[in-house]
């Protein structure tokens, strides 16, 4: 009989996220600065259309 079920070597999920893909991880961060660039260029717009 052979279980693995308390190896420490168990990859908990706090761990799948701390070693994420460094290409994934860049990928996310240009899509987030794009979606703050949209935002931002909005607010400006907004503001200079509003005075």
């Amino acid at each position: 009989m052979n279980t693995n079920t308390n190896s420490p070597k168990n990859e908990s999920s706090w761990n799948k996220m701390v070693h994420a893909p460094f290409k994934k991880v860049v990928a996310f961060d240009l899509i987030c600065m794009g979606i703050g660039v949209v935002i931002g260029i909005g607010i400006g717009v907004y503001l200079i259309a509003g005075m």
